[in-house]
């Protein structure tokens, strides 16, 4: 099961002069931070590879790869990774 990442509120003030510590925890434990000014939500800092996530999933040519992909699973053409990677071995075997 994937690990829930939880967001932390930080108040501007705060994320400022503790920035490194901030993104040592982002770094070791994934964490996320809401930096709030005047107690209410700013901005957000994640860690590039959350961020990277995010942009992978908006992407329209991601999507419509996951639906081709998903049609190709239901359809029967898919295989898992053991076979593929199974083929792929077998083919450098008879080169």
């Amino acid at each position: 099961m994937p690990q829930r990442i939880m967001s932390i509120t930080v108040p501007a003030a705060i994320a400022r002069t503790q920035l490194g510590l901030l993104l040592k925890q982002i770094a070791k434990n994934r964490a996320r931070f809401v930096i709030t000014k005047g107690g209410k939500p700013a901005a957000v800092l994640l860690g590039i590879r959350d961020f990277d996530d995010i942009l992978e999933e908006l992407d329209p040519a991601f999507q419509a790869s996951l639906k081709v992909a998903h049609k190709e699973y239901r359809s029967g053409k898919a295989i898992t990774l053991r076979e593929y990677l199974q083929r792929r071995l077998a083919a450098r075997r008879s080169r």
